[in-house]
């Protein structure tokens, strides 16, 4: 039986909402304070109590009141002078406050937090593994580690089974592209396409363009190996309108995205159209210009052999030379289809160059159409 229960002051710390959820997933007992709230307002809390600020000769009292009302036996404190105060209670007085202060304090937990960036960041500083297949153009010069910090940053807040591994083989990759459209079929959250949308932005490459039906009643199971994730199809509990709100929360963040709410038999009608009229319309999103020659083709939809291979007599005929598709789930537990396709590809005249990276095979077209 769990006998934690923590003390989360200041409540109304923005940062206190992160740790409620984490706490209450792990079962734990919590309790908010303020002393500017008076009462929980909506923060998911099991119970409040008020206390004054720590400037106010009463606060030590109402602590220690609050502490053995609620038997708290840990406090976490969002707000840097709040839990200076807090970690001096305990040094001064070891036999008046029993409780473990939550570390390290916020000034360096924000650090903290900021450091996996920076250090990813600066491993793109190094030369790029792709650099010889860039002949005989010369490979574009690498971001600034604050524009890979932020992307590493905004990527992993995206939800979605795509790695940094894959993050740093579309950075590398997006210093070989030629311009044009890059295209992303099967997106749900966006992880993966915000980066090569952002890719493409810094880059000038062209417009990032997002194929996806976000509607559970539109997918179809994915082969017979892939059984364990066929049955989510059933689950009620999965509501594909609020996955694509996420993903345009993601895209709207970027000038260059847009979106083509459909399948890909459907979408590539919609492309066509865009193309003639030269710019692809998003609601929310607004308009993006199509040029109507890919620079990067992405397939990440149903991993079913037929649908990949589908996806990519659909989508490649728009594959500039010296562009490049990739193969998301090449290497995959669930199934075959992706692999399949890929090896028929590589035995193929339209591709030249290609390469493993995660579980992702990517491929660069020639020239033979």
């Amino acid at each position: 039986m769990n006998t934690t229960t923590i003390l989360i002051f200041p409540l109304d710390i923005d940062d206190a909402d992160v740790f409620i959820r984490t706490a209450k997933a792990l079962g734990l007992t919590v309790v908010g304070a303020s002393s500017a709230m008076a009462g929980p307002g909506d923060k998911a809390v099991d119970g409040f109590t008020r206390l004054p600020f720590i400037t106010d000769p009463a606060f030590d009292q109402a602590l220690q009141n609050a502490l053995e009302q609620h038997a708290v036996t840990t406090v976490h404190a969002p707000h840097q002078g709040v839990w200076r105060h807090l970690d001096t209670l305990l040094k001064t007085h070891p036999a008046r406050f029993r409780f473990t202060l939550c570390s390290p304090d916020p000034f360096s937990a924000t650090q903290r937090r900021f450091a996996p960036h920076e250090a990813w960041a600066a491993l793109m500083s190094s030369d790029s593994p792709l650099a010889g297949l860039a002949m005989p153009q010369a490979i574009r010069p690498p971001l600034s580690p604050a524009r890979y910090s932020a992307l590493h940053r905004q990527f992993l807040s995206i939800p979605g089974d795509s790695d940094v591994g894959k993050l740093r083989a579309l950075c590398d990759i997006a210093r070989l592209l030629p311009p044009g459209d890059l295209l992303e079929v099967g997106c749900l959250y966006g992880r993966s396409a915000f980066a090569l949308g952002y890719l493409a932005r810094q880059y000038t490459l062209g417009s990032m363009i997002c194929v996806d039906p976000w509607n559970t009643a539109e997918l179809t199971d994915q082969g017979a190996a892939a059984a364990i994730i066929n049955v989510e199809l059933a689950n009620t509990d999965i509501d594909s309108e609020r996955i694509f709100r996420v993903f345009l929360n993601a895209a709207a963040l970027l000038d260059n995205m847009g979106y083509i709410r459909a399948t890909s038999e459907k979408a590539t009608g919609q492309y066509e159209a865009a193309i003639r009229s030269g710019a692809l319309h998003s609601p929310e999103l607004g308009s993006i210009p199509v040029s109507g020659r890919l620079s990067l083709l992405h397939v990440d939809a149903n991993h079913r052999y037929d649908h990949v291979r589908r996806d990519v007599e659909l989508w490649s005929p728009y594959l500039a030379e010296g562009g490049w598709l990739l193969l998301d789930d090449y290497v995959w537990a669930f199934g075959d289809g992706p692999r399949r396709v890929g090896d028929e590809l590589l035995g193929s005249p339209f591709y030249d160059s290609a390469f493993v990276s995660g579980d992702t095979l990517f491929l660069r077209r020639t020239g033979v159409r």
